[in-house]
């Protein structure tokens, strides 16, 4: 992808590359569902999102790469992305929430859950292009008890 964030655009091919090789249904770390990963261009990342809730509607959603590249450079860059800076990136609570379910599925990158949720990029974890597929949350997050 040209331009912007760090630089670097084979670190967020190699995000990308990762999200295409997601084939099972991702759970979110907030709220309640799951979206499958439809495609992801340079442009955008397509997911179909399947609700638990009655009053949701499945539905394709769009997000697009500008904000998921920003937030992905600053991870890169060791800063830590809560809930807040990431709506404040994606422009909305739900591209926020978006960029949150997305960047939550990369290896490397942990969920920390407290006041609000953050995410972190750990050094020395394989880029995201060492994997291609990655385990569903369920099976990455620690025992809530």
């Amino acid at each position: 992808m040209a331009g912007g964030g760090s630089g670097d655009s084979s670190s967020f091919d190699a995000v990308l590359r990762h999200l295409r090789g997601l084939a099972a249904p991702c759970e979110p770390p907030v709220g309640v569902g799951s979206f499958l990963l439809l495609y992801a261009s340079e442009r955008e990342v397509v997911v179909w999102y399947c609700p638990v809730r009655e009053e949701h509607i499945e539905r394709e959603v769009v997000i697009p790469c500008a904000p998921l590249l920003a937030a992905w450079a600053a991870l890169e860059t060791g800063e830590r992305l809560d809930e807040p800076t990431l709506v404040e990136i994606g422009g909305s609570h739900a591209m926020g929430r978006w960029l949150l379910a997305l960047l939550a599925q990369l290896p490397g990158v942990h969920v920390l859950e407290g006041e609000a949720v953050t995410l972190l990029r750990q050094p020395g974890i394989p880029e995201a292009s060492a994997q291609t597929a990655t385990a569903p949350k369920a099976a990455r997050r620690k025992p809530a008890h």
